[in-house]
């Protein structure tokens, strides 16, 4: 009988570390589900849907973004298997976001950018969040960025070795694609097109958590999970009034439990429509513009 209770305290022991696996791509990822969760995207791919084009000697900026506190690592994998290591870094050693927070790599400001090189193809950007530090030793030396791995499922076993022993719901990664291709020396002129209504481009809420994203030529949405409309709709408003719309119309409907805003703006030429509504559990915004 103590044989048999040893054998099965063993047998729980195993089970509460989640043996990582590998996609078809050479990516690592926990074969259990977690309520830790972390989204990376690039400034051309705001949702994250990997079909965004980058041309050799274009800057990208890459993002990130937790729903609980955790400690982030970035890696970006080029298409020839090159691996660089994008967070922690040199000018930027601090990988710990709270939950809800966003960062941007480079940020405004920085020391370094990111530009784009070959060779051509897909590139990857890998995200592995842990509720605790990881060791990369002997992965990569921080201080000078140098990889010690190349090669997308190099990199990947050496991950699994380091969060092996880390309880099964305590690290989570996710992965963004985009498309390198190089620029060509000589391009044909464009046809001569009327312009379309301009694309604004305003990033997420910092602080809340991002349920989905949708741009369209005339409009943008975002849904947030919970929040209050007030607050959200002040940080679009402040937003807008940086950049030069004026407030014409406003309007608030409904009570307390399920208060909407919306709103008009204007600049020259251009109109502006803000909605903020809770539809289910979510807070939905909506931009509309045109002229």
């Amino acid at each position: 009988m103590k044989r048999l209770a040893t054998c099965i305290a063993g047998l729980l022991s195993l089970m509460a570390y989640a043996t990582p696996v590998l996609s078809p791509q050479g990516i690592i990822v926990n074969p259990i589900p977690t309520d830790l969760e972390v989204q990376t995207w690039v400034d051309r791919d705001p949702s994250g849907l990997g079909n965004s084009t980058y041309f050799f000697g274009d800057k990208i900026q890459i993002y990130t973004r937790v729903n609980q506190s955790a400690y982030v690592y970035l890696f970006n994998i080029n298409a020839d298997g090159q691996i660089d290591l994008i967070l922690p870094n040199a000018f930027n050693p601090n990988n710990y976001l709270r939950a809800g927070e966003t960062r941007v790599f480079p940020e405004n400001g920085a020391r370094y950018e990111f530009t784009i090189s070959g060779p051509a193809g897909v590139d990857q950007v890998l995200a592995v969040a842990s509720r605790t530090p990881l060791s990369l030793a002997q992965i990569a030396d921080i201080r000078s960025g140098q990889m010690r791995v190349q090669g997308a499922s190099n990199l990947a076993r050496a991950l699994s070795i380091v969060v092996t022993p880390l309880p099964e719901r305590d690290w989570v990664s996710d992965v963004v694609r985009y498309n390198v291709q190089p620029r060509l020396s000589s391009n044909p002129q464009p046809p001569v097109v009327t312009p379309r209504p301009p694309i604004f481009f305003i990033t997420p809420m910092p602080g809340y958590w991002v349920v989905w994203e949708d741009r369209e030529d005339t409009e943008y949405r975002v849904a947030y999970r919970g929040g209050d409309v007030e607050q959200i709709f002040s940080y679009y408003h402040r937003d807008l009034m940086s950049k030069g719309w004026v407030r014409v119309n406003f309007k608030s409907k409904g009570g307390k439990k399920n208060q909407a805003y919306e709103a008009e703006y204007r600049r020259g030429g251009d109109r502006l429509e803000v909605s903020v509504a809770p539809r289910g559990g979510e807070l939905v915004v909506k931009l509309e513009w045109g002229r």
